[in-house]
């Protein structure tokens, strides 16, 4: 029997898409930028053919104008891993007793270092990026490098009210001005495991009692299999986005929790996850964690406060 996890989020706390920018480019505006407009072709636009997580597409043709290569991508994953409190504990718990499938928009190399460090040992799916394969000229990448500044000082895009102007440049950057240069062979390569592409790989494994952990706009379709399937649908430190489509949100500085709903849940349905509402776990003896079954706008806020404590700068990305 598996369960199906994200990765970044509920095991480790970096965003390797913003680390990465911020290491190549020295501008976190930037990244931050991409991410909104992310959240907006997926939740407002709803543009065919895009789903959420593409900002590792839509970031791709920059990381190879600015020039990154594949041992700097290893070389950063190392440098700025930092897991989830008990998350090595945790894996293994779970993996004493189930098969982990780790389900990630993350690239593939960095996902691969990083798992490995707290000894995943089940089946792993990233996005496959290699940004040394690409043979570009200078005078484009000078080109798409001076669009960084320019996207960074961009009006922030609030899904709520999109500024018209930020969505209308970033529009014709991608769609139109990028499709026609020699950086679309790039963004076209990249094949991001995205919300629907994550929903797609879980459904292949045929499981009876579905678990899926996430954490974010790129989790929204799997959790949505999960609850349909009568599953369960963990938000762990959840942002609105994914704690719209959960069935429960776990609130926690620790992975034991996350590990322990989910044990508790493949062992005794849904009765399990109660009873450690009303009565506790063992394993949860000093934990400071909370579980709710009933997701209002206090619980988004508990949850959207613990996730910004523990991720930082990444915690506020869609």
């Amino acid at each position: 029997m598996h369960f199906f996890t994200d990765w970044e989020g509920p095991w480790i706390l970096t965003d390797i898409a913003y680390e990465l920018a911020a290491a190549v480019f020295n501008n976190p505006e930037f990244f931050e930028r991409l991410s909104q407009y992310d959240d907006y072709l997926a939740y407002v636009e709803r543009r065919p053919g895009y789903q959420a997580g593409d900002t590792l597409r839509l970031l791709a043709p920059f990381l190879v104008a600015g020039g990154l290569t594949l041992e700097e991508i290893r070389k950063i994953s190392y440098q700025t891993a930092r897991f989830v409190e008990d998350a090595e504990e945790a894996m293994k718990l779970l993996q004493s007793r189930y098969d982990a499938v780790v389900i990630s928009t993350s690239y593939s190399e960095y996902l691969r270092i990083t798992s490995e460090m707290i000894g995943v040992r089940g089946d792993i799916y990233g996005t496959s990026f290699n940004p040394e394969k690409y043979r570009i000229a200078d005078k484009w990448k000078k080109w798409l490098l001076e669009k960084v500044d320019e996207i960074a000082c961009l009006n922030d895009i609030d899904v709520d009210c999109p500024d018209e102007r930020s969505v209308a440049y970033l529009n014709r950057l991608f769609w139109d001005e990028i499709r026609d240069s020699p950086f679309w062979s790039v963004m076209s390569d990249v094949k991001v495991v995205g919300s629907r592409k994550k929903r797609e790989i879980a459904e292949r494994y045929g499981e009876k009692m579905v678990v899926a952990i996430g954490d974010s706009i790129s989790d929204i379709e799997m959790l949505d299999y999960a609850r349909e399937t009568g599953g369960l649908a963990v938000a762990f430190n959840g942002n609105e986005y994914a704690l719209k489509h959960a069935n429960l949100a776990v609130i926690s500085s620790s992975a034991i929790a996350e590990a322990v709903v989910t044990l508790e849940f493949l062992e005794g349905g849904m009765d399990g996850v109660r009873e450690i509402m009303e009565c506790g776990h063992e394993l949860l003896g000093g934990v400071d964690y909370e579980i709710h079954f009933e997701i209002d706008d206090d619980v988004i806020q508990k949850s959207i406060r613990m996730r910004r404590r523990l991720r930082g700068k990444a915690g506020e990305l869609g």
